[in-house]
C-alpha cells in the first residue's frame, strides 16, 4: 500500500534520537560542552602518584575545591591518593593556577567563571582568573576521566570556556513536599557538577511555610506537620552552596499562594468579615489573597524580610507574584473603594501598587526584587528581574521594554517531557521563522482546531497551510492566543492527511490530522509529549473560498530583540514543583535532564546536535552516579524492588525501559479527574508509588527501536534483526510482570500495562516476519494493524506503552513500500 505523498520533509517525529539530528560535532562525553576544545593525540596517565599544586590565590574555598577533586578522583578510579598535596609546580600531575580573589565577597551574577584547561606532556594545567573559574573547570576536568584496559588517563586537550548566560539556575519546590536535606544538598552537587550557580529556594506556598521564623511563628509551626528548616539547616545549605559557587536565592510568595498565611493569620486575608481557613492538602490556584490595604500586613513582610535577609546573603529576592486569584479584592468594598481612590488600574494596578511598596521594602535591606511575569509593571525599576513561565513572548515582550528576564518556560523538570524538547528550547527569543504571507501562486488553507482538556477548558487554534508554485509546503499556527509559530512539516497529503511539528509552552506538539473536504475527520489527534489528545476542527479560510485570506495572528508575532535588548536576558531556571514527589522520586525526574538545560544555559547557541546531545547525556549520567553520588536509578530500583513485592524485581526493571510516564501535565490531570472519587488523588494525601513514579521520563530502549525502524527503512534489513531482540524481550519481561503487578495493591491497575504491552510486542514481530516475506500491505490490513495500535497509544495507569511508537513506525515503512 503506498501514498501519493506530496511533501515528507522529515521521517519520523522527535521520539528518535537521530531523527533530527545532523553527524555530531562533538568528540568527547563532556557536558556542559566547552566553548572550545582542541583534541590531541596523547593522555596524560592518573595513578596513585596523583599530586595537585595550588597556584597563585588561595583560599579555604580553593583548599575544599581542591581536596573534593581527590575525593572524587578516587571516587570514578578507586585508587587512593594519599600524598595528594605536591611540592611544587613542576612535580605535580595537576596545577591550580587562580589568578586573584573573587570580585565580591558575596558572588552575584558578575562572578567570573572562565577558565582554561590544558593537558599535555603528563601534566594537567587549571587556569582561572577567579575562584568561580576553578569550581567550574575541574567538573570538566572530571569528565574528562576514562579508564581504559591500560589504566587511568585524560586526553591532551587544550580548553578555553566560559559560560554563555551568568544566570543559570533551578527552582525547587519543598513547600508541597518536603524534601530531606541531605536530597537537598546532593542537589547542589549535582548542580555544581553542571555548572549551574543558583539555587532557587521555594520555601513558601499554599500547602506550607517550610521556613522558621522567630516571629509569626504560625507560619511554619501551623502549616507545615513539623516538616520544615531550621535557619541553621539553612545556613548550612547557603554555605554548602557557596563552597560550589552557587548562589541561593529565597522566594518569598505574595500576594497570591497564601493558604499556608491565611491558615495561620487569617486576619491578613482580604476575604469579608471574621474568616478561617483550613490548612490547605490540595494542589491548585486558591482564593485567599493578602491585604494590601492592611497596615498588619506590610509589618509581618518586614519581619518576615528582616529574618530571612539575614540566612540569605545573595543580591536578589523572589518575591513570587504569579497566579493571583484576585476573587477576594474583587468582592469586598473596601479593597474596591481603595483602588478607586488612589487611581489603581484594576486588580492588576493593586498588585503592582503592593510590589512597589516591596521592592522599596527590600532595597532598604540592600535586595533587588525578583519574581514571576505577573510582576511586571511599568512603575517597577528596571533593576528587577522577571522570571518567565509565560514564555518567550512574556520574556521578549518585557525585554523590549527594558526589564532582565530569566525563561522557565520548557524548562519544567516536574514534567515529564522529552529532554531535546528542552534542548531546542533557547532562552534568546528567536523571532518569527516562517515566510506567513501568500505570495503570487500560491495556495492556502486554514483550519480553526480544538483540543480538549481533562483540566480546564479546550486549547483552541489555527493551522494554517501554505503551497508555493513549486509544491514546496509551509505551515504555521497561532496556538492558543500565543504568537504565531512555524509548523514544521513531517508529512502532508492535501485533502488526506497533515503531520507536523512545533514545540511550545507545553511541550513538542504534533499535528496528526486526517483531512476530510471541509472538517478534521474522526481519528485526528495532536500529541503532546507522549500523550495523544483528540482534535476537531474546519476549514475556515482557504485559496478556494473566493475573497478569503489567510487569518490574522491571534497571539500577534514572537519578539525579536536587538543587540541592547538581548543582553537583558540573563538565562534561565529549571523549575522543580512538588505535588507529584517526593525525597525518594524527585531525582528521577531531574537528573539526568538537567545536564542538557544546562548546557543549553552554558555552551555555544549553535550546538544543537540532538544524537550528540544523546550520546553524551547517557554518558554523563553514569558518570554521575558514580562521580557525584546521584541515586535518581537507586532511588527507582527501591520503588520497583517495592512493586515487586518479594519478587525477582528483574522483569519489572526491564519494562521499565520500555515504559514512560505520561508526559507534560496528563499525570497531574489523570489525578484531578478522579477527585470526586473516594480516592481523591488530586491532594498531598497522594500515594506516589506507581509503577509511573520509578520511570525514567524517556525510554533509552525506544530511542533504540526508533532508529532500528529508520535504518530499515533506509534500506538496511539487518535491523529487523535488532529489532525482534527487542520486542522479545519486552515481551517476555511484560508476561511475567503482569503477574507480579497483580499482586501488589500499589500496582493492580498496572497489570493492563503488561498486557498491552505484550500485545504491541507481538504485533511488532508480526510486522518483522511480514517484511522478511516481503509481504505487501492491504488496506485492510493497515487499518487493522493501526486500530490495534491506537487501542493501546491511551494512558494507562499513568504510563504510556512506548513501544507503540517503533511499532508504528514500522507499519507506516511497509505500508509505503
Amino acid at each position: 500500500m503506498k501514498k501519493n505523498v506530496l511533501s515528507l520533509l522529515v521521517a519520523g517525529s522527535l521520539m528518535s534520537a537521530t531523527a533530527w539530528a545532523a553527524a555530531p560535532n562533538t568528540d568527547l562525553n563532556l557536558m556542559p560542552y566547552p566553548q572550545s576544545v582542541e583534541l590531541g593525540t596523547g593522555q596524560v596517565e592518573l595513578t596513585k602518584d596523583f599530586s595537585v599544586y595550588i597556584k597563585g590565590y588561595r583560599s579555604d574555598r580553593v583548599d575544599f575545591t581542591a581536596k573534593r577533586f581527590i575525593e572524587r578522583l578516587e571516587r570514578q578510579t578507586g585508587l587512593p591518593t594519599l600524598n595528594w598535596n605536591a611540592d611544587s609546580e613542576s612535580s605535580a600531575t595537576f596545577v591550580i593556577d587562580i589568578a586573584d580573589a573573587p570580585q565580591n565577597d558575596v558572588q552575584d551574577m558578575d562572578a567570573d567563571e572562565s577558565y582554561q584547561l590544558v593537558a599535555k606532556n603528563g601534566q594537567i594545567t587549571l587556569k582561572a582568573n577567579r575562584p568561580y573559574g576553578a569550581i567550574r573547570g575541574i567538573e570538566t576536568l572530571l569528565q574528562l576521566v576514562v579508564t581504559d584496559a591500560k589504566g587511568y588517563h585524560v586526553p591532551e586537550v587544550n580548553i578555553d570556556d566560559a559560560p554563555r548566560f551568568p544566570w543559570r539556575g533551578v527552582s525547587y519546590d519543598t513547600s508541597r513536599h518536603f524534601v530531606e536535606m541531605e536530597v537537598i544538598l546532593r542537589q547542589l552537587d549535582a548542580m555544581a557538577s553542571a555548572k549551574m550557580n543558583v539555587f532557587h529556594w521555594h520555601l513558601w506556598d499554599d500547602q506550607g511555610i517550610r521556613i522558621q521564623l522567630d516571629n509569626y511563628t504560625k507560619l511554619w509551626e501551623d502549616t507545615t506537620d513539623g516538616d520544615y528548616y531550621t535557619k541553621d539547616d539553612i545556613r548550612h545549605v547557603v554555605e554548602y552552596a557557596r563552597q560550589r559557587g552557587i548562589r541561593v536565592i529565597p522566594e518569598i510568595s505574595l500576594p497570591g499562594h497564601a493558604s499556608a498565611v491565611a491558615h495561620a493569620y487569617p486576619n491578613l486575608m482580604s476575604g469579608m468579615g471574621e474568616q478561617s481557613y483550613e490548612q490547605q492538602r490540595e494542589w491548585g490556584v486558591f482564593e485567599p489573597l493578602m491585604d494590601p490595604t492592611n497596615p498588619d500586613l506590610y509589618v509581618m513582610l518586614e519581619s518576615v524580610f528582616d529574618e530571612v535577609v539575614e540566612l540569605f546573603p545573595d543580591e536578589y529576592f523572589h518575591i513570587g507574584g504569579d497566579e493571583p486569584n484576585y476573587k477576594q479584592w474583587q468582592e469586598n468594598p473596601s479593597i474596591q473603594a481603595f483602588i478607586k481612590e488612589n487611581k489603581l488600574d484594576g486588580e492588576r494596578g493593586l498588585q503592582s501598587y503592593l510590589n512597589a511598596k516591596v521592592e522599596k521594602m527590600l532595597e532598604q535591606r540592600g535586595k533587588k526584587m525578583s519574581g514571576w511575569d505577573e510582576i511586571w509593571h511599568k512603575d517597577l525599576p528596571k533593576s528587577i528581574v522577571i522570571q518567565s513561565w509565560r514564555g518567550h513572548d512574556s520574556i521578549g515582550r518585557a525585554a523590549q521594554e527594558g526589564y532582565q528576564g530569566l525563561l522557565s518556560t520548557g524548562y519544567y523538570l516536574d514534567q515529564p517531557q522529552p529532554t531535546s524538547y528542552h534542548y531546542r528550547n533557547d532562552p534568546m527569543p528567536q523571532g518569527i521563522t516562517v515566510d506567513d504571507q501568500l505570495h503570487e501562486g500560491e495556495r492556502f488553507v486554514s483550519y480553526q482546531w480544538e483540543k480538549p482538556r481533562t483540566k480546564g477548558g479546550p486549547r483552541k487554534g489555527l493551522l494554517t497551510i501554505i503551497q508555493a508554485k513549486d509544491g514546496k509546503v509551509r505551515a504555521f499556527t497561532d496556538y492558543n492566543g500565543k504568537s504565531r509559530t512555524e509548523v514544521n512539516i513531517i508529512e502532508y497529503t492535501p485533502g488526506e492527511s497533515f503531520r507536523g511539528h512545533f514545540d511550545n509552552f507545553m511541550s513538542y506538539t504534533e499535528f496528526n490530522l486526517n483531512l476530510s473536504g471541509e472538517q478534521l475527520a474522526e481519528g485526528s489527534y495532536q500529541l503532546i509529549g507522549n500523550v495523544r489528545w483528540p482534535t476537531t476542527g474546519k476549514i475556515v479560510a482557504s485559496s478556494a473560498k473566493e475573497g478569503s485570506s489567510i487569518p490574522a495572528p491571534t497571539g500577534g508575532y514572537p519578539a525579536e530583540l536587538t543587540d541592547d535588548e538581548k543582553a537583558l536576558i540573563l538565562g534561565g531556571e529549571i523549575t522543580v514543583w512538588g505535588e507529584n514527589y517526593n525525597s525518594l522520586t524527585v531525582e528521577n525526574r531531574i537528573w539526568p535532564r538537567s545536564y542538557v538545560i544546562a548546557e543549553r544555559l552554558w555552551s555555544d547557541e549553535t550546538l544543537t546536535d540532538e544524537a550528540s546531545m544523546y550520546k553524551r547525556m547517557r554518558a554523563i549520567d553514569t558518570w554521575s552516579e558514580i562521580s557525584v553520588g546521584m541515586r535518581h536509578h537507586a532511588n527507582a530500583r527501591v520503588l520497583i524492588e517495592r512493586l515487586a513485592n518479594g519478587a525477582n524485581p528483574q522483569p519489572l526493571l526491564t519494562l521499565a525501559d520500555y515504559t514512560e510516564p505520561a508526559q507534560y501535565y496528563a499525570r497531574n490531570w489523570e489525578k484531578w479527574i478522579q477527585t470526586e472519587t473516594p480516592g481523591d488523588l488530586y491532594n498531598q494525601h497522594e500515594r506516589l508509588n506507581r509503577f509511573a513514579d520509578a520511570l525514567a521520563v524517556e525510554s533509552y530502549a525506544v530511542y533504540e527501536m526508533n532508529d532500528l525502524v529508520q535504518a530499515y527503512q533506509l534500506g538496511d534489513k539487518t535491523a529487523l534483526d535488532g529489532l525482534e531482540l527487542h520486542y522479545v524481550k519486552v515481551a517476555a519481561a511484560a508476561e511475567t510482570s503482569a503477574t507480579i503487578f497483580a499482586n501488589n495493591i500499589a500496582s493492580i491497575d498496572t497489570v493492563d500495562v503488561a498486557q498491552s504491552t505484550v500485545s504491541i510486542a507481538q504485533l511488532g514481530q508480526t510486522l518483522i516476519e511480514r517484511a522478511r516475506n516481503q509481504d505487501t500491505l492491504s488496506s485492510a490490513d493497515v487499518r487493522e494493524y493501526q486500530k490495534m495500535i491506537d487501542a493501546v497509544a491511551v494512558i494507562k495507569d499513568e504510563t504510556i506503552v512506548a513501544i507503540t511508537v517503533p511499532t508504528e513506525r514500522l507499519l507506516h515503512a511497509l505500508a509505503n513500500k
